[in-house]
């Protein structure tokens, strides 16, 4: 079943709480003010390294409903190794296909590393708070932009 068309300023705003066995992901609606509204948990069977199908697929329904802006909020994400990379581009690249933008954020020195040593954080350009990349999107509920593309 295909989410309800966000509002033009809503962003949608995952949460990976991921372990080496299993997690979850949630995704919240956020106005890029403060408030937020859930939307759905999903389950996931791995950790940052496996494919997250469901993900993938909830996305792609968010964007068909007319859904352009996506926040990946990686602050409770422990550890990242090739694969999971591998799925944050593949997230980034499903997103920019479909006409929106994505975000990350992340707070954690750790995981900020290995964007860097892998040189994604020039393409993912990774952000330190919610706010800091809510600002990043055009329109968003403050109505300004930071200047980074």
């Amino acid at each position: 079943m295909a989410p309800a068309a966000p509002a033009s300023s809503d962003i949608l705003v995952m949460r990976p709480v991921l372990k080496i066995a299993g997690g979850q992901i949630g995704l919240t609606w956020w106005s890029g003010t403060g408030d937020e509204r859930p939307h759905r948990t999903l389950a996931v069977g791995g950790g940052p390294d496996h494919d997250w199908p469901e993900l993938f697929e909830e996305v792609a329904a968010v964007l068909a409903a007319g859904g352009r802006r996506f926040i990946m909020d990686l602050d409770r994400v422990p550890w990242m190794d090739s694969r999971g990379l591998g799925r944050l581009v593949a997230l980034w690249k499903l997103v920019g296909e479909g006409g929106g933008s994505l975000a990350v954020v992340c707070g954690s020195d750790r995981i900020r590393n290995i964007l860097r040593i892998s040189q994604l954080d020039d393409v993912l350009r990774p952000w330190s708070t919610m706010a800091e990349a809510s600002r990043q999107f055009p329109d968003a509920a403050r109505g300004s932009s930071s200047g980074r593309p």
